[in-house]
């Protein structure tokens, strides 16, 4: 240890010399006070800096994370103000739809994704009845059991005749043999005659679906211009 210590004053202290002559006493022992200086400057500096902004891979990852949560947490509540004031105008427009269709019942139906596989991670299909309107007088019908629904239960969402198509109308009888499940729904009233169904899209994505349940035969030209007004309102 001494020796290490001697053999680097010996080479440092040569150094040191070889300063001097070469540029003085003073010169040298300024520039090693300026040194020093600036070294404790710079460690004072330091030292405070680390008190006032402890920066370490913890802090790092923490702060990024809470500014992650905000950000979100912004974008849901901004997403959620912006749901109710088209939910509020879809509403209206599926009474307004009512009245020019005549119609007795309509349903609002949105996908949505599920839990998912464990194994593949595929989201499950899943879909709710989000709203539903019957016209005043008529039996309400519950729709409570169709929340949070696999579409892979439900026959109708495999039709070609339904699911390839913008829109599809058939009798009763006919929607019976489409989908037994779902036509239990309507089972109940048997002054339904007619069903109506219509493919909303957001962007070219297929959201969900408007289903008609009615007395008698509805227009078909005056159905399809509700259902576009309708779809105008989620794309806006």
């Amino acid at each position: 240890m001494f020796s290490t210590i001697f053999a680097w004053l010996k080479e440092y202290g040569i150094l040191l010399l070889d300063l001097i002559k070469k540029y003085g006493i003073r010169t040298v022992i300024t520039l090693l006070l300026i040194g020093v200086s600036l070294f404790i400057v710079g460690f004072i500096v330091d030292h405070r800096i680390k008190e006032l902004i402890p920066i370490t891979v913890e802090n790092t990852i923490e702060t990024a994370i809470e500014r992650s949560n905000e950000e979100q947490a912004i974008i849901h509540r901004e997403k959620l103000i912006e749901s109710q004031d088209v939910y509020a105008e879809v509403k209206q427009k599926l009474h307004s739809i009512m009245k020019m269709t005549n119609c007795e019942y309509i349903y609002l139906i949105e996908y949505h994704n599920g839990s998912s596989n464990i194994a593949t991670s595929f989201p499950f299909r899943k879909f709710d009845v989000t709203m539903d309107i019957c016209k005043e007088g008529v039996p309400y019908i519950d729709t409570s059991p169709l929340k949070d629904e696999h579409v892979t239960k439900y026959d109708i969402f495999d039709n070609p005749e339904f699911t390839k198509q913008q829109f599809a109308h058939c009798t009763r009888e006919e929607f019976q043999k489409v989908d037994i499940k779902l036509y239990h729904m309507i089972e109940s009233n048997r002054k339904i005659k007619f069903i109506y169904t219509y493919n909303l899209y957001y962007n070219d994505v297929l959201l969900g679906a408007v289903l008609i349940a009615s007395y008698k035969e509805l227009n078909i030209k005056t159905f399809v211009n509700c259902m576009h007004e309708l779809e105008t309102i989620f794309n806006k």
